[in-house]
């Protein structure tokens, strides 16, 4: 018997290159799901996956119920990049902003080639599972498109600057194995065991915390922060943190040697 509930999808969210869906776990916890979906584009994003992504990220990031965002893909390719054809819009330049400012982790499923705005965004997220089919890579040079500086020096925080550079002044694609040995991914599997993968990492993260992996996920974004700017992020976020019923919750659990439920209704009513 499945331990999560189907797929649903979400009310009043109207997008054709963006597929928003959610679902619960049996025992507490929910899981968003967006999907993008121009198989018939290799899904290069055009101005309304832009925006469908940055509306379905912001939703699924005020949701009390929602632990964990996973972004992933119909058709073989995660995606190539803009859709220089179809133009974009303002959007594309805020959708990494948002998933840095989410106080929810962001898995990236990857299959097939993760080339240009696609591989920025998937080193963006938090966690990358990679299909052995994936290919990750830069495009931009290639066709006078030079991305935004943070777009291209976050990529030092993750592969290192001379990788980081092999990515954008050389365009060298890297293999699934490549990319988990540089850093560009957490781990790679078969391509039909992606799904798995990731609702094991769903899994674990909703046994945690929620108050407490939002203030640890934006400390990392301390490395582009003064240090002593850093220094009070639990203060920032959750004043009454070590007060608050998801640290009571998680602290009782502990003594009573079973896991803790962070997703009660009584807990979800008192994130929001």
């Amino acid at each position: 018997m499945s331990e999560w509930t189907d797929w649903q999808a979400v009310e009043g969210f109207e997008n054709k290159a963006i597929i928003f869906e959610t679902r619960q776990r049996k025992r507490g916890g929910g899981v968003a799901k967006l999907t993008i979906n121009r198989p018939e584009k290799m899904n290069a994003l055009n101005g309304e996956a832009f925006s469908g992504l940055l509306r379905g990220i912001g939703m699924a990031d005020q949701d009390p119920g929602i632990g964990v965002i996973v972004i992933t893909h119909n058709g073989p390719h995660f995606g190539v990049g803009g859709d220089l054809a179809a133009g974009v819009n303002a959007d594309m330049a805020q959708v990494d902003p948002a998933i840095r400012r989410c106080k929810k982790p962001v898995i990236a499923a990857v299959r097939g080639y993760c080339i240009g705005f696609q591989n920025h965004m998937a080193y963006t997220c938090d966690f990358t599972v990679a299909g052995e089919s994936a290919v990750f890579g830069q495009n931009g040079p290639r066709i006078g498109s030079p991305a935004s500086g943070h777009m291209v020096a976050s990529s030092t925080h993750v592969v290192g600057m001379k990788r980081g550079k092999e990515l954008w002044l050389r365009c060298r694609h890297l293999s699934a194995q490549e990319g988990l040995e540089a850093g560009l991914c957490n781990v790679v599997v078969q391509d039909r065991f992606i799904d798995g993968e990731v609702e094991k990492i769903c899994d674990d993260i909703l046994d945690l915390v929620p108050t407490c992996i939002a203030t640890i996920r934006q400390s990392f974004e301390a490395v582009d922060m003064p240090l002593h700017y850093s220094d009070n992020f639990i203060g920032m976020m959750h004043r009454n943190h070590f007060q608050s019923p998801d640290v009571q919750e998680g602290g009782l659990a502990f003594f009573e040697k079973r896991k803790p439920n962070h997703w009660t209704k009584e807990l979800i009513e008192k994130r929001r």
